[in-house]
């Protein structure tokens, strides 16, 4: 199974892919670390947006993307931008798309945590929520 975990920062979908197969995950090479979108009003922009991001789930046949969920009002709310990107990615067809809520994600780390540390995953610092996302879903959905 192959998760693409997904932060939604700015104008940009920061991503990180995990691999899971007989009990074990593994962080493959990807081409990018993030795909941005230049400007999220643009219908034609949000469109090649969607479209470079549908080549990389097919290249790298994802299985299930999984956004990491901001708020929606509060001091951490999320962008008006963040949320144009989110809507863009739910759309996509025909992959499975879901949302990963703070607290989901929480009490998954909580009863599966992490087998090694961040750092030692060679993933950039910037990737990190993307791939607790990824993880929580795995953790989530398997027992070991």
């Amino acid at each position: 199974m192959m998760i693409c975990g997904v932060e939604l920062s700015g104008n940009d979908a920061i991503i990180s892919l995990v691999h899971f197969d007989a009990d074990i995950f593994n962080l493959p090479d990807c081409r990018v670390r993030k795909i941005s979108c230049i400007n999220p009003d643009s219908a034609h922009e949000l469109q090649y947006f969607q479209k470079t991001f549908t080549k990389l789930i097919e290249d790298y046949q994802v299985d299930e993307v999984v956004i990491r969920a901001r708020q929606k009002k509060g001091k951490f709310a999320g962008g008006a931008n963040g949320f144009k990107l989110e809507a863009a990615l739910q759309l996509l067809t025909p992959i499975k798309v879901r949302l990963i809520d703070a607290s989901t994600q929480k009490a998954a780390l909580k009863k599966y945590p992490l087998p090694i540390s961040f750092n030692e995953t060679g993933l950039k610092k910037f990737q990190e929520p993307a791939f607790i996302a990824a993880f929580a879903v795995i953790a989530e959905q398997h027992e070991w």
